[in-house]
């Protein structure tokens, strides 16, 4: 294979973490032909772009879980409802359940069981709107000042109102996910605030989905380890189901193709 010119190499690479969600370094030059040292510089210059996020040995792809939820909600629609329809599994009878802000979540508002006397919790306006259809549910809404980018209240006032509640189950809502970082948010605020919501947790569920893989946001909140209830796509990702099942979590696989 003949050297590439610059820009072609930043393609390359580019191609690579859409795809894969990563890069490493040494790989990548091996693949193009080229020097290590010659990757690291490319990556530099891309992560200066904020198109990647640098890290030892080679960089992630930034999330792709930015912009309103209601931009957000059809992105992996597919793949969306199977987690939620999988996570129904996680709820049980009489639970006090907290619906962090997030498009997954929506999805998995519109399903939830009406038999069960449930009350549901939310910062979302959007997911409180989805409750009102539910009747047979009880629903809590808690105040502050809406953030649009995270699609709920996550402010001082919010966190304030949660200490009020001991949750049996939290639906708590991530960003991006790295084997060295955990999970995290795009937004300090937001991180803040779901650190104070896990301190009110008896279980904590995370519903993942492939796009946010081996990406990067600035603030992680959750270790893997910490994760009771994982529901994601089966073979997604085994690092992380690893993680979770060393922290005695339990893995709840999505199948696309059957919506189980």
């Amino acid at each position: 294979m003949s050297k590439l010119l610059p820009n072609e190499r930043h393609q390359a690479i580019l191609d690579t973490l859409r795809q894969q969600g990563r890069v490493l370094a040494l790989e990548m030059a091996q693949r193009l032909n080229t020097t290590e040292a010659t990757i690291r510089r490319d990556l530099r210059q891309l992560a200066a772009q904020n198109l990647c996020k640098r890290i030892y040995g080679g960089a992630l792809a930034p999330t792709p879980a930015e912009g309103p939820v209601a931009a957000r909600i059809a992105l992996s629609g597919d793949e969306k409802l199977a987690l939620a329809q999988t996570a129904l599994g996680v709820i049980g009878e009489e639970q006090l359940i907290f619906l962090d802000a997030g498009s997954t979540h929506l999805y998995l508002a519109d399903l939830l069981p009406r038999d069960r006397r449930l009350t549901v919790v939310t910062n979302a306006l959007s997911i409180a709107g989805k409750m009102l259809e539910r009747p047979g549910i009880r629903t809590i809404l808690i105040g502050g000042e809406l953030d649009a980018q995270v699609g709920g209240c996550v402010d001082a006032k919010a966190a304030e109102e949660i200490d009020g509640f001991h949750f049996d189950l939290v639906f708590t809502g991530i960003c991006a996910y790295d084997p060295a970082g955990g999970f995290s948010a795009l937004s300090y605020q937001d991180a803040t605030f779901k650190k104070r919501l896990l301190t009110r947790a008896g279980s904590v569920a995370v519903l993942c989905t492939r796009d946010k893989l081996n990406t990067y946001a600035p603030y992680p909140f959750l270790p893997a380890g910490r994760v009771d209830h994982l529901v994601t796509a089966r073979g997604a990702h085994p690092q992380l189901e690893q993680q979770v099942a060393q922290g005695g979590g339990q893995i709840w696989h999505s199948d696309l193709s059957t919506g189980e």
